[in-house]
């Protein structure tokens, strides 16, 4: 895995947690915070955290049960939220633009709601804003599958190969084996074997009741969003009713939709990507004179 993130550092608590800190930054910019999506880690965020670094303070970190974080009796909504809320106030500790992805934009919305003072700006990658159940056995088999074979490197590989892909490649891939570069499965290998099994399972067998808390989160938005997502026919989670119901909620709102995209655009697509931020991160730039922390 390349090594573009700063050494990793743990926030102590139950669990602990994983987190890479850029340090620096402009005076007067906010700092951004990077939110990751489930099966993910810090190191998802790698073909944009260097970029951002050259200007902002940069805080990533690995969810419970994902990377270098520890793993936890609780994979509900409301606990991966809450984790969100300390990485905000007990390491970022100033005014942040949050970039959330999927799991990570949901947490975004609880941080912005619950601790408003220190959001500047939400960005929501492909927020699913109506958060699914339990997710389906037979979809997620072959990556149960592969987190058993986390104890033979070639089997592992094989196995994560067949995993297939949560929205198509940008050349029409399926599965982790077909893609090459940032997604192939040598590196996607890398995110999963630290992946709690537990997780999976959880999903797979419990029916989120804090999935219910998302609608609150949304109405408690102050701040202003950039919400950019792709195509629900290629695999995006935000579909016609739930970007009403983020227009519906907050005032300072502006949706940015990537044909020939679905799920994932940092990772596809990080040039497009990046050029759809800055105007965003220059708008809520922190005011003349202020100071980070």
């Amino acid at each position: 895995m390349p090594k573009r993130l700063p050494r990793a550092r743990t926030l102590k608590g139950d669990p602990k947690i994983a987190y890479y800190d850029s340090g620096g930054g402009v005076a007067g910019e906010p700092a951004v915070m990077l939110l990751h999506g489930s099966t993910m880690r810090s190191e998802d965020w790698e073909n944009v955290f260097p970029r951002l670094a050259t200007r902002y303070r940069v805080v990533a970190y690995d969810a419970r049960g994902h990377g270098r974080s520890g793993r936890a009796v609780s994979y509900e909504l409301r606990a991966f939220a809450s984790d969100a809320i300390r990485v905000l106030r007990e390491i970022v500790k100033g005014d942040a633009t949050l970039i959330g992805h999927s799991l990570g934009a949901l947490c975004a919305l609880a941080c912005a709601a619950d601790a408003p003072e220190l959001v500047r700006g939400l960005v929501l990658e492909d927020p699913g804003v109506r958060y699914p159940g339990r997710w389906e056995p037979e979809k997620e088999r072959p990556l149960r599958e592969a987190l058993a074979e986390t104890g033979d490197p070639k089997a592992f590989l094989r196995a994560v190969g067949k995993i297939p892909l949560g929205s198509p490649g940008p050349r029409g891939e399926r599965t982790y084996g077909e893609m090459r570069g940032f997604y192939a499965a040598e590196r996607v290998v890398t995110y999963l074997k630290d992946l709690d099994p537990a997780f999976v399972e959880w999903r797979l067998a419990t029916d989120d009741l804090s999935a219910g808390e998302v609608a609150g989160w949304i109405a408690g938005v102050r701040s202003p969003a950039l919400v950019i997502a792709g195509e629900t026919r290629l695999g995006s989670q935000l579909d016609d009713n739930g970007e009403w119901a983020l227009k519906k909620a907050i005032k300072d709102l502006t949706v940015k939709r990537f044909p020939g995209t679905g799920h994932v655009i940092h990772g596809y697509r990080p040039e497009p990507f990046l050029e759809a931020l800055e105007p965003f991160l220059r708008r809520v730039r922190a005011p003349e004179g202020a100071t980070g922390p």
